[in-house]
C-alpha cells in the first residue's frame, strides 16, 4: 500500500513535470480569488511553484500581513528573531516595487498582541508609508499618489500605534473606503470622521472620543479598558450598533439616528459600577426607542417607571443576565413600554431578591411592576432561559398577566451554567 502511494505521488510528479499543472492553466482573476483566502508570507511562497507564479503575488487583490505565519514552537523559541522575521518580511512586501497597497481591495494588518509587551510602533511606519508612496503599478514608484487611483475598500488593523496623522491620510488617501476594523490599537487621534464608511469595528481601542459619519450603517464597539472621556457618536444612517463598554466611566452619547433597526447594548462595571438603567443608561436607551429589535445585558432598572421611554417599534426583545429581583422592574417597564412587541427572551437573569444586598445599597422597592399594566397584546412567544429553580416567581408573573396577553407561549429552557 504504502509503494502503491509513492508510485502515485510519482507519477502526479510527472505529470506536473510534463506540463499538466491544471491549477496554473487557470486564469489570474480566479487564482488571485484563491490566494485571498492565504496570509501574505503563504502567498509569496507561492512564486516558487512554477514561472507561471513568479509574479502573481505583486498583484494580489487582498493582503493579509500576520504576525503569527512567523511563531516557531519548542523550548528554545526565540521571539526576537520571530520579530526581526516578520519585520523584515513586512519591509519587503511593502515597498512599491512589490505589493502597491493602492491596489488592493482589502489590507489586513496583524502585529504582536502581547509578546513584547505593548502594539508594534514599526506597524504605524507601514501604514503611512503604504499610503503615501504607492504607485499605479509595481515597479514604478510615484510619490503623491493621486488619490482617484485608490481602490482600497476594507482595512483592518490589529494591536498597531496609530499616530495622529492616521484618520487624515486614510480619510484623503482612500476615497473608497467602506469597512474600516481596528482591534486593540491605540490611537493617538480622538475622533474619526469619514463620508464613505459602511462599517465599522472598534474592538478595544483607546483614545476615541468621537465618531461621525454620515454613510455608516453598521457601528460595532467592544471597550474595555478605563477611560473617563465621553464618546460623542453621529451617524444617522446607522441600521445596526453593538456597544460593549466595560467601566466607562465617560459614557457613550449617541445622536438621533432615525434608520437604526437593531441594537445590542451590554454595558459592564465592577461593584458601584454595575451597570443601572438611571442618568447614562437612560439616555442610552432612549437614543435607541426606535428599534425593532434589542438585545440588552447586564441591565438593572434605576429610573421612575414614568420616565421609561416608548419603544413603540419593538418587536423582538432579549434581556440576558439583567437582574429582576427588583420586583422584575426592568421587564414591567418594557411590557408596558413596547405595545408591537411579539417575541421576548430571559435569559440567564437573576430571579432571587437579596434582602442583605438591599439593606446595605439602601434601595427600596418601586411599585409599578404591582400595578402592571400590559400593552404587549400581541406577544406570542416568551422563552425563559434560566439555571436556578427561582424561576417559578417569574411563571407566576406571567401567570397573573395572562389574561392581558392572549397569544403568548411560555417556554422554560433550563442550563446548566452560564453561556457567553
Amino acid at each position: 500500500m504504502e509503494l502503491d502511494a509513492k508510485g502515485k505521488r510519482a507519477r502526479a510528479s510527472s505529470s506536473i513535470l510534463a506540463g499538466d499543472d491544471r491549477l496554473s492553466s487557470l486564469p489570474d482573476a480566479l487564482i488571485h480569488q484563491i490566494m485571498s483566502f492565504m496570509k501574505a508570507r503563504q502567498v509569496v511562497q507561492t512564486c516558487v511553484l512554477a514561472t507561471r507564479w513568479k509574479n502573481l503575488w505583486r498583484s494580489v487583490p487582498c493582503l493579509n500581513i500576520d504576525r503569527d505565519e512567523f511563531n516557531t514552537e519548542g523550548p528554545d523559541r526565540d521571539f526576537g528573531k520571530e520579530r526581526q522575521m516578520f519585520e523584515d518580511f513586512t519591509d519587503h512586501l511593502l515597498i512599491p516595487n512589490n505589493v502597491s497597497v493602492a491596489l488592493l481591495d482589502t489590507f489586513q494588518l496583524h502585529t504582536s498582541d502581547g509578546y513584547y509587551g505593548g502594539r508594534d510602533i514599526q506597524a504605524a511606519r507601514w501604514i503611512r508609508h503604504s499610503i503615501k508612496y504607492s504607485s499605479h503599478q509595481p515597479g514604478i514608484q510615484r510619490k503623491g499618489l493621486s488619490s482617484s487611483s485608490w481602490r482600497l475598500k476594507r482595512l483592518h488593523l490589529s494591536n498597531v500605534n496609530l499616530d495622529e496623522s492616521f484618520t487624515k491620510h486614510v480619510t484623503s488617501g482612500c476615497p473608497y473606503l467602506e469597512d474600516l476594523e481596528l482591534k486593540g490599537c491605540s490611537c493617538a487621534f480622538h475622533d474619526i470622521t469619514s463620508h464613505t464608511l459602511k462599517n465599522l469595528i472598534l474592538k478595544n481601542c483607546s483614545g476615541l472620543t468621537a465618531i461621525t459619519s454620515s454613510t455608516l450603517t453598521s457601528l460595532v464597539i467592544h471597550i474595555h479598558e478605563y477611560t473617563r472621556s465621553l464618546l460623542v457618536i453621529t451617524a444617522p444612517a446607522v441600521a445596526y450598533l453593538l456597544l460593549e463598554s466595560r467601566s466607562y466611566e465617560g459614557g457613550v452619547s449617541l445622536e438621533e439616528m432615525p434608520s437604526l433597526a437593531k441594537a445590542s447594548i451590554r454595558l459592564l462595571g465592577n461593584g458601584p459600577f454595575r451597570s443601572k438603567l438611571g442618568d447614562d443608561q437612560f439616555k442610552l436607551l432612549d437614543s435607541v426607542s426606535n428599534v425593532t429589535s434589542l438585545y440588552l445585558s447586564d441591565f438593572k432598572a434605576m429610573v421612575p417607571c414614568e420616565e421609561f421611554p416608548e419603544f413603540n417599534n419593538l418587536g423582538t426583545l432579549l434581556l440576558d443576565q439583567c437582574d429582576l429581583s427588583d420586583n422584575f422592574q426592568i421587564l414591567a417597564y418594557f411590557l408596558q413600554s413596547a405595545p408591537n412587541l411579539e417575541k421576548l427572551t430571559l435569559r440567564r437573569c437573576k430571579f432571587s431578591k437579596d434582602p442583605m444586598k438591599k439593606e446595605r445599597e439602601g434601595q427600596v422597592e418601586q411599585g409599578c411592576p404591582n400595578q402592571l399594566e400590559v400593552r404587549c397584546k400581541n406577544l406570542k412567544h416568551t422563552e425563559i432561559i434560566y439555571k436556578d429553580h427561582d424561576v417559578q416567581k417569574l411563571v407566576e408573573l406571567f401567570l397573573s398577566i395572562s389574561g392581558s396577553l392572549p397569544k403568548n407561549n411560555i417556554k422554560l429552557t433550563k442550563v446548566d451554567s452560564p453561556h457567553r
